[in-house]
Protein backbone atom coordinates (compact mmCIF):
# COMPACT_ATOMS: atom_id res chain seq x y z
CA UNK A 1 0.00 0.00 0.00
CA UNK A 2 1.40 3.40 -0.93
CA UNK A 3 1.53 6.29 1.50
CA UNK A 4 -0.91 9.15 0.66
CA UNK A 5 0.78 12.17 -0.91
CA UNK A 6 1.98 14.69 1.68
CA UNK A 7 2.39 12.18 4.48
CA UNK A 8 5.01 9.92 5.93
CA UNK A 9 4.28 6.90 8.11
CA UNK A 10 4.75 9.05 11.23
CA UNK A 11 3.34 12.41 10.13
CA UNK A 12 -0.20 13.69 9.79
CA UNK A 13 -1.49 14.73 6.36
CA UNK A 14 -0.23 18.00 4.88
CA UNK A 15 -3.52 19.76 5.66
CA UNK A 16 -3.10 18.95 9.35
CA UNK A 17 0.50 20.15 9.30
CA UNK A 18 -0.62 23.34 7.57
CA UNK A 19 -3.21 23.80 10.34
CA UNK A 20 -0.40 23.48 12.89
CA UNK A 21 1.46 26.25 11.03
CA UNK A 22 -1.69 28.37 11.11
CA UNK A 23 -2.04 27.76 14.88
CA UNK A 24 1.59 28.81 15.40
CA UNK A 25 1.33 31.96 13.31
CA UNK A 26 -1.97 33.04 14.78
CA UNK A 27 -0.64 32.70 18.33
CA UNK A 28 2.67 34.40 17.43
CA UNK A 29 0.91 37.45 15.97
CA UNK A 30 -1.65 37.61 18.82
CA UNK A 31 1.20 37.60 21.35
CA UNK A 32 3.04 40.33 19.41
CA UNK A 33 -0.07 42.49 19.53
CA UNK A 34 -0.52 41.82 23.25
CA UNK A 35 3.10 42.87 23.85
CA UNK A 36 2.43 46.20 22.12
CA UNK A 37 -1.04 46.85 23.43
CA UNK A 38 -2.41 44.54 26.14
CA UNK A 39 -5.93 45.70 25.23
CA UNK A 40 -5.49 44.81 21.58
CA UNK A 41 -7.52 47.79 20.50
CA UNK A 42 -7.19 49.04 16.94
CA UNK A 43 -5.02 52.14 16.69
CA UNK A 44 -6.44 55.57 16.04
CA UNK A 45 -7.93 55.73 12.58
CA UNK A 46 -8.55 52.00 12.47
CA UNK A 47 -11.85 52.08 14.31
CA UNK A 48 -13.51 49.82 11.74
CA UNK A 49 -11.23 46.90 12.67
CA UNK A 50 -12.18 44.32 15.26
CA UNK A 51 -10.47 44.43 18.65
CA UNK A 52 -7.66 41.91 19.14
CA UNK A 53 -9.50 40.17 21.97
CA UNK A 54 -12.55 39.74 19.75
CA UNK A 55 -10.48 38.27 16.92
CA UNK A 56 -8.64 35.77 19.12
CA UNK A 57 -11.83 34.76 20.95
CA UNK A 58 -13.73 34.40 17.68
CA UNK A 59 -11.09 32.14 16.12
CA UNK A 60 -10.61 30.10 19.29
CA UNK A 61 -14.35 29.54 19.59
CA UNK A 62 -14.53 28.20 16.02
CA UNK A 63 -11.53 25.91 16.52
CA UNK A 64 -13.02 24.62 19.79
CA UNK A 65 -16.28 23.86 18.04
CA UNK A 66 -14.65 21.97 15.16
CA UNK A 67 -11.84 19.98 16.72
CA UNK A 68 -12.91 19.57 20.33
CA UNK A 69 -16.71 19.58 20.46
CA UNK A 70 -17.84 18.33 17.03
CA UNK A 71 -15.12 15.79 16.31
CA UNK A 72 -14.05 14.66 19.78
CA UNK A 73 -17.30 15.15 21.66
CA UNK A 74 -15.58 17.26 24.33
CA UNK A 75 -17.25 20.01 26.28
CA UNK A 76 -16.77 23.47 24.85
CA UNK A 77 -14.49 25.95 26.59
CA UNK A 78 -16.62 27.76 29.19
CA UNK A 79 -14.90 31.12 28.90
CA UNK A 80 -15.29 31.13 25.12
CA UNK A 81 -18.95 30.15 25.33
CA UNK A 82 -19.59 33.28 27.42
CA UNK A 83 -18.07 35.51 24.73
CA UNK A 84 -20.32 37.01 22.06
CA UNK A 85 -17.90 36.71 19.17
CA UNK A 86 -19.81 34.82 16.52
CA UNK A 87 -20.31 36.22 13.04
CA UNK A 88 -23.11 38.78 13.28
CA UNK A 89 -22.76 39.45 17.02
CA UNK A 90 -22.51 43.05 18.15
CA UNK A 91 -18.92 44.32 18.48
CA UNK A 92 -17.31 43.46 21.80
CA UNK A 93 -13.87 43.70 23.37
CA UNK A 94 -12.97 40.51 25.24
CA UNK A 95 -9.75 40.65 27.22
CA UNK A 96 -6.87 39.86 24.84
CA UNK A 97 -4.75 37.98 27.41
CA UNK A 98 -7.73 35.84 28.43
CA UNK A 99 -8.52 35.19 24.77
CA UNK A 100 -4.94 34.06 24.07
CA UNK A 101 -5.12 31.70 27.06
CA UNK A 102 -8.42 30.31 25.74
CA UNK A 103 -6.84 29.78 22.32
CA UNK A 104 -3.98 27.88 23.98
CA UNK A 105 -6.45 25.67 25.88
CA UNK A 106 -8.36 24.91 22.69
CA UNK A 107 -5.19 24.19 20.77
CA UNK A 108 -3.78 21.91 23.47
CA UNK A 109 -6.97 19.83 23.48
CA UNK A 110 -7.14 19.65 19.67
CA UNK A 111 -3.54 18.80 18.79
CA UNK A 112 -3.40 15.23 20.18
CA UNK A 113 -6.50 14.31 18.17
CA UNK A 114 -5.19 16.06 15.06
CA UNK A 115 -1.81 14.30 15.36
CA UNK A 116 -3.61 10.95 15.19
CA UNK A 117 -5.71 11.97 12.18
CA UNK A 118 -4.64 10.08 9.08
CA UNK A 119 -5.42 10.66 5.43
CA UNK A 120 -8.03 7.88 5.38
CA UNK A 121 -10.28 9.99 7.62
CA UNK A 122 -10.16 13.24 5.63
CA UNK A 123 -13.30 12.36 3.69
CA UNK A 124 -15.37 11.45 6.75
CA UNK A 125 -18.57 13.46 6.89
CA UNK A 126 -18.94 15.78 9.86
CA UNK A 127 -22.42 16.67 11.07
CA UNK A 128 -23.81 19.72 9.34
CA UNK A 129 -23.35 23.14 10.82
CA UNK A 130 -26.16 25.67 10.87
CA UNK A 131 -26.42 27.61 7.66
CA UNK A 132 -24.42 25.23 5.48
CA UNK A 133 -26.27 23.72 2.57
CA UNK A 134 -24.00 20.77 2.02
CA UNK A 135 -22.34 18.24 4.21
CA UNK A 136 -18.81 18.97 5.29
CA UNK A 137 -15.95 16.56 5.48
CA UNK A 138 -12.96 16.66 7.82
CA UNK A 139 -10.82 18.02 4.94
CA UNK A 140 -13.34 20.87 4.51
CA UNK A 141 -13.00 21.84 8.17
CA UNK A 142 -9.22 21.72 7.88
CA UNK A 143 -9.27 23.98 4.82
CA UNK A 144 -11.76 26.39 6.38
CA UNK A 145 -9.78 26.53 9.64
CA UNK A 146 -6.47 27.18 7.89
CA UNK A 147 -7.94 30.02 5.84
CA UNK A 148 -9.74 31.47 8.87
CA UNK A 149 -6.63 31.41 11.06
CA UNK A 150 -4.41 33.01 8.42
CA UNK A 151 -7.01 35.66 7.52
CA UNK A 152 -7.34 36.71 11.15
CA UNK A 153 -3.56 36.50 11.71
CA UNK A 154 -3.33 39.08 8.93
CA UNK A 155 -5.95 41.22 10.64
CA UNK A 156 -4.04 41.03 13.95
CA UNK A 157 -0.82 41.87 12.10
CA UNK A 158 -2.46 44.97 10.58
CA UNK A 159 -3.61 46.12 14.02
CA UNK A 160 -0.12 45.54 15.42
CA UNK A 161 1.39 47.48 12.52
CA UNK A 162 -0.93 50.41 13.20
CA UNK A 163 0.20 50.27 16.84
CA UNK A 164 3.84 50.57 15.74
CA UNK A 165 5.01 46.98 15.30
CA UNK A 166 7.44 46.11 12.53
CA UNK A 167 6.21 43.83 9.76
CA UNK A 168 5.43 40.54 11.49
CA UNK A 169 6.05 38.53 8.34
CA UNK A 170 2.82 36.58 8.18
CA UNK A 171 2.65 33.70 7.27
CA UNK A 172 6.06 33.06 8.82
CA UNK A 173 8.29 30.01 8.48
CA UNK A 174 5.63 27.31 7.99
CA UNK A 175 7.87 24.72 9.66
CA UNK A 176 5.24 21.99 10.00
CA UNK A 177 4.02 21.90 6.41
CA UNK A 178 7.30 22.54 4.61
CA UNK A 179 9.32 19.74 6.15
CA UNK A 180 9.70 16.54 4.15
Amino acid sequence: MTQPQGTTPSSPPTLVRLLFDAFDEFERVAEALADLDPGGAPAAGADRLNAGGWIVSHVAKQQDHYWNAALQGLERDRWLEEQRVDFGDAPSTPDLAAAIEAFRRVRSRAIPWLRRLDASRLDEVVSRSRGLRREQRVRDLLSRSIAHLFAHAGELSAIASLAGAPDLGVPGRMTHSTRG
